[in-house]
């Protein structure tokens, strides 16, 4: 990755915390070795750098408040700046004797990290520069700490020194680390997010020449079943089977028509709806052709409105109805399916299909929603159920999971919360 793609998203908060907690040890260190050691250090030069930082630290907190998307330079005239401040301290307390002159190795790492090569170049020119600066403003410094009889206290400011810029580069390296793996994160998500669509793209391609062919015949068999109704009349059971194949073809024709949208259009038609009652209208009718088969309603979140498409939903939910009916046969067992709808503390709504079948192995878990991947076994399922329920759901903003326990399945389909008006 370039760097000034690192520097982009370089939260340059970072530099003002950083700063800060050197503002801190420099007052600490001179605090201590003047008051408590004794060291001869002239304060007011020394109080009026740190202020100088200070004043500086306030500045660029202040820009940062407006925008924290800086140019690569001025994050680079910002190291520069440290740079001659921790200078100027460094020069009235030993000068290259100070075990502190380690921090220059901070601004270097920083900048190397942080900003494009020719300006890392100009901090890492700039720190050693200054470091040799040292040399020619206080060569008498190479021996104070040996004759003032502090070599004691040098070499604990050698270890003090070594720990302050270990534990800085840890944060600051560990928060650069943490930035790029969001990003890659983001990127990963991106890239899945674009292999769907295309992936989508093409099933529309696909359901388009489908449906072009299917017109025909699903046309003919309606005429059909309406001919076959109006010839049953007076034998209820057997219209009524008659009707349902009509409305079963008006289905094909509606689920054809949404597979051949472009899913990236975003195209629905959304229609206010109180999501228990709908569910429950959604079930009783699943359960009625599915002859019968049982199913446990836990509807808590009662009242509650949404805008949704609610033929693409239905759609949905129907397929993990259907997948749990699949499990719960497979595992030789008839008992209730669950669905339950519920309100979460951050304002979702919580939908679940629950069985208890035969499970999802942990391996498979992973894949499910991805097109043409089927734990059913051969010529059973075409593995697009799921991925299709999950396009529908994306485009209300929601999300579908699921996760097994071995001995049954649990499909969570998760509204957001409603927009703030």
């Amino acid at each position: 990755m370039p760097k000034n793609t690192l520097s982009a998203t370089f939260d340059a908060r970072w530099l003002v915390h950083l700063r800060w907690a050197a503002i801190a040890a420099q007052v600490g260190s001179i605090a201590g070795t003047r008051y408590l050691l004794h060291a001869p250090f002239p304060m007011v030069p020394l109080v009026g750098i740190v202020g100088a930082l200070v004043v500086v630290n306030v500045v660029f907190s202040l820009r940062l408040r407006r925008t924290r998307a800086l140019p690569d330079w001025v994050i680079a005239a910002n190291l520069l700046l440290d740079i001659v401040g921790l200078t100027a301290l460094l020069i009235f307390t030993g000068g290259a004797m100070n075990p502190f002159t380690t921090l220059y190795l901070l601004q270097v790492a920083i900048a190397g990290i942080m900003i494009p090569r020719r300006w890392s170049l100009s901090v890492t020119v700039g720190a050693v520069a200054a470091f040799g600066g040292l040399l020619l403003a206080r060569p008498e410094a190479i021996h104070i700490w040996h004759s003032a009889g502090m070599f004691q206290l040098h070499v604990r400011g050698m270890w003090l020194a070594f720990a302050l810029t270990a534990w800085a580069l840890w944060y600051f390296v560990d928060r650069v680390s943490g930035s790029l793996r969001r990003r890659e994160s983001e990127l990963a998500a991106a890239r899945l997010d674009r292999e769907r669509a295309i992936r989508q793209s093409a099933l529309g391609t696909v359901a388009a020449g489908a449906a072009h062919e299917l017109n025909t015949p699903l046309g003919t068999v309606a005429i059909l079943a309406a001919e076959l109704s109006e010839m049953l009349e007076g034998q209820p059971e057997t219209q009524a089977q008659a009707d349902r194949i009509r409305e079963e073809v008006r289905r094909c024709k509606a689920i054809l028509g949404r597979m051949r949208r472009p899913s990236e259009s975003g195209e629905i038609e959304r229609e206010t709806v109180e999501l228990a009652g709908w569910l429950e209208e959604v079930v009783e009718h699943w359960s009625s052709g599915a002859r019968g088969f049982p199913v446990s309603l836990s509807l808590e979140a009662r009242g509650v409105e949404r805008a949704i498409d609610p033929e693409a939903m239905r759609q949905a939910v129907v397929t993990l109805l259907d997948n749990a009916r699949q499990a719960t046969l497979a595992a030789g067992s008839r008992e209730p399916i669950v669905v339950s709808l519920a309100a979460e503390p951050d304002g979702s709504l919580s939908l679940q299909v629950i069985d208890r079948g035969v499970g999802i192995p942990a391996a498979d878990l992973a894949h499910v929603g991805e097109p043409f991947f089927s734990t059913r076994e051969p010529g059973q399922g075409m593995g697009l159920g799921v991925y299709l329920a999950q396009g529908a759901a994306a485009l209300h903003g929601a999300a579908i999971s699921h996760r097994s326990d071995g001995v049954g399945t649990t499909a969570t389909l998760t509204f957001p919360p409603p927009p703030i008006a």
